[in-house]
């Protein structure tokens, strides 16, 4: 199975290859989709470890996952690349192609 990264950068290029076409958009050519699109799916990676590495850590500082605090902010710092790690062994294995794809959408709607 691909990794994380791969698998939203391919989500991307797949959700904006039938628009990169210069018959069809202004905007958008092919080349955009190694270009832009790769990058956009990086983006989406780092951002889905990224909050659950934090939700986590949330979690185990405080019992839930309410809001930050000094001392939060402190743990998080010294333990970042711990759950980070988690996170993405986590999610290479479990995140689906449709909980990008909705991420991939939001952020889409975001755009507007």
């Amino acid at each position: 199975m691909k990794t994380l990264h791969g698998r939203c950068i391919q989500r991307w290029k797949q959700r904006f290859k039938p628009v990169c076409d210069s018959k069809i958009s202004i905007h958008y050519r092919k080349h955009d989709l190694k270009g832009f699109f790769r990058k956009y799916g990086v983006i989406t990676a780092d951002t889905m470890i990224l909050e659950m590495a934090e939700e986590n850590a949330k979690v185990d500082f405080q019992g839930n996952k309410e809001g930050w605090s000094p001392e939060f902010l402190g743990f998080f710092k010294k333990n970042k690349e711990k759950y980070i790690t988690e996170a993405r062994l986590f999610l290479n294995e479990e995140a689906t192609n449709a909980e990008i794809d909705d991420l991939i959408e939001e952020e889409i709607s975001n755009w507007n």
